[in-house]
């Protein structure tokens, strides 16, 4: 990790809680994303307007706060995105909250039944899954482990295509850097009797790797330089070579991709943050 100062977001719609909140966390030694009048970060907008600049290592978040979405829909938008420890605070215990804060997989859950808040339950339960951080971080910057085997990629249809050979991934996991994959896409082995949750995993080496998994799985696992293409590929930003005319064909070497109408919004929005003026 960095030395610079881990980052926490805290939301709660209580100002003394929230203050208490960012007390604690800055005596700790943590930088704090809030608005820049101090005030409590308190709704689901206040959130989605700080992360278009900034990523939280922790988030601690109220379930229950201003406007129509609460605190478990800030934890979904969060994990789609970062990498995030995510910790829970209500004062309600009812099976609903602990069910959809499973469903979006949070890192803990901390009752507020007490005033001031319990911080020592607060803070072990950070502590527990502060290892996570630097893992999860590694895991962002550097590379993932999975379990995949090498087919023979001049066997291989080319794009979104059916390979001729069908193999099973190993049972041997595999570090790969994000820096050597080119492109991921879909990969049907259907036909062979193994269903079709699988993907193709293309690097700069001009090698290929199948490994089991839905392409929106893998794509929680990407950093940002991954852009999701159409239905059946993700791009890494890093290895775009070329830009035909309009702003929906990007090549990588003589490969062309095509973003489809669905996911050409937020598509083109990552390529113009991470790429600028590059074409």
């Amino acid at each position: 990790m960095s030395t610079s100062k881990r980052k926490v977001l805290i939301v709660e719609d209580d100002f003394i809680l929230y203050q208490e909140l960012v007390d604690f966390f800055e005596q700790k030694g943590y930088a704090i994303i809030g608005l820049p009048d101090g005030a409590a970060v308190d709704c689901y907008e206040d959130v989605v307007t700080l992360l278009e600049t900034n990523e939280p290592d922790i988030a601690i978040l109220d379930i229950k706060i201003k406007g129509k979405r609460d605190g478990l829909d800030i934890a979904g938008y969060i994990r789609e995105r970062f990498h995030t420890l995510i910790v829970m605070l209500t004062g309600e215990d009812n099976y609903e909250n602990l069910e959809r804060a499973k469903k979006i997989n949070a890192d803990g859950f901390v009752l507020k039944l007490e005033k001031p808040i319990n911080l020592r339950q607060l803070w072990t339960t950070i502590n527990l899954k502060l290892p996570d951080i630097d893992r999860r971080h590694i895991r962002k910057t550097q590379g993932e482990f999975f379990k995949v085997r090498e087919i023979d990629n001049t066997k291989t249809t080319g794009k979104n295509g059916a390979a001729k050979q069908v193999v099973d991934p190993l049972d041997l996991e595999t570090f790969i850097k994000w820096e050597q994959i080119c492109f991921i896409e879909s990969y049907n082995a259907k036909s062979a009797g193994q269903g079709n949750n699988n993907v193709l995993i293309h690097t700069k080496d001009s090698k290929a790797y199948v490994s089991r998994g839905s392409l929106s799985e893998i794509h929680d696992l990407l950093p940002d330089s991954f852009v999701r293409f159409d239905q059946s590929t993700i791009l890494n930003l890093e290895h775009i070579s070329a830009k035909g005319r309009g702003s929906t064909l990007y090549f990588i070497g003589e490969t062309p991709f095509k973003l489809s109408d669905r996911y050409r919004d937020e598509a083109l929005k990552q390529i113009n943050d991470f790429m600028g003026n590059k074409f």
